[in-house]
């Protein structure tokens, strides 16, 4: 890989590596081409500096005094999607033109970069969202290059693909709105009968008190399955889920599961299926375990209708222990098959079935089993005919 320069700069001028930079961006040598001393310690110097720009990941491109370009490496022609050839001797406005018609908004984008072309002896920087499907976000960074005198000799620019970045941000946001949303209703009930309760001005029968307790611990569970689901994300995102492994009966495991939801949805009917040459033990993380199979029985009572029927079976082969769940409900189109599992998204249902919860429920489940060294999908013949989860666990 090689400096390209558009002005005949000699790159055996200089005695360390920011000459090197220099000579690439300056049309006047710093140092006479008789010390060959000089010549062969620039050399080495020039390579190791030629050597890391060329394996950078960040694109990376050299302006010289007259903002055109005299160097870039192959992460910014990846980066700007633009052949090399074209690239070499063009003014810093051409490349802003590239950048632009990558953008999403370039309008926002033009007027960030514009303030940053125009001022090319300070630092800059800029975030763009861009149209293309898998560099979703750019970092564009300028920053002026000067000689020891101080005297401007071009600039630099670095471009970093920051979609990773960007959207564990956007997730952290997301999650904290949830957060927010999905707390503050049980929180809303749990005051109210509280508070009605709690009330001199009316003496309650036992049937109402009971009612309004009732109403209080109901969703006194809800808030304790939201906070262990906003957990379980913490977890993943910070890497800190281990899992507390122990031999478990698992039949008895999702017989409690399954008997909590039959109280929690009785307009349900939740049929169970364990056929007696399933194993007894299974060595997993109970409390994990549990929490999944609840966020899958939860996913499909919210997706079938009231009253609708649903089916959990148990079944194993010689390798792996197999659970299914399936239901009744609105189904799922092809198109969100593999994608039901990411982090909020939630297919719409159709008019008259509610679709509250997190969008995480699946997300989390997915990574409990795949922590197991398990697997899980889902499978379903069409919109209105129902849609079966299918989860695995090694054994």
């Amino acid at each position: 890989m090689e400096f390209a320069t558009g002005n005949g700069a000699d790159t055996n001028t200089s005695n360390s590596g920011w000459w090197a930079v220099e000579s690439a961006l300056s049309p006047s040598p710093i140092f006479s081409k008789d010390s060959d001393i000089l010549s062969a310690g620039l050399i080495q110097e020039y390579s190791v500096l030629a050597g890391v720009a060329a394996n950078m990941s960040s694109g990376f491109l050299l302006l010289n005094a007259r903002e055109r370009v005299t160097y870039f490496n192959a992460s910014a022609v990846r980066l700007l999607g633009i052949n090399s050839h074209d690239l070499i001797e063009q003014p810093i406005f051409d490349v802003r033109k590239q950048l632009l018609a990558l953008a999403a908004e370039p309008e926002r984008v033009q007027d960030e970069l514009d303030r940053a072309w125009f001022s090319p002896e300070q630092e800059s920087s800029t975030d763009m969202a861009l149209a293309d499907a898998a560099v979703r976000w750019l970092r564009v960074r300028c920053f002026p290059m000067w000689d020891v005198q101080g005297h401007l000799l071009g600039r630099g620019v670095l471009l970093d693909d920051i979609t990773l970045e960007r959207s564990s941000f956007e997730s952290r946001g997301e999650t904290l709105a949830l957060a927010a949303h999905e707390l503050k209703t049980p929180l809303a009930v749990i005051k109210g009968c509280a508070t009605t309760l709690l009330g001199n001005s009316t003496r309650w029968d036992p049937v109402m008190q009971r009612e309004m307790l009732q109403m209080i611990d109901t969703h006194a569970d809800r808030l304790y399955d939201v906070l262990n689901t906003l957990l379980d994300v913490w977890r993943l995102d910070s890497g800190a889920q281990t899992l507390q492994l122990a031999q478990v009966q698992i039949s008895e495991l999702l017989r409690q599961v399954v008997e909590r939801w039959q109280k929690a949805a009785p307009r349900h009917a939740f049929e169970l299926t364990i056929p007696p040459d399933v194993p007894l033990l299974v060595v997993c993380d109970a409390v994990r375990l549990a929490q999944a199979q609840h966020s899958l029985l939860s996913n499909a009572v919210t997706y079938s209708p009231n009253g609708g029927t649903i089916t959990i079976r148990l079944e194993s082969n010689d390798v792996e222990i197999r659970l299914s769940i399936a239901d009744e409900g609105v189904g799922i189109a092809a198109e969100h098959l593999d994608r039901i599992f990411e982090r909020f998204y939630r297919v719409q249902p159709r008019e008259g079935i509610s679709a509250n919860g997190s969008g995480l429920g699946l997300a989390v489940a997915r990574a409990t089993f795949e922590a197991h060294g398990g697997r899980i999908w889902a499978d379903s013949p069409g919109l209105g005919q129902g849609a079966t989860i299918y989860c695995t666990l090694p054994f």
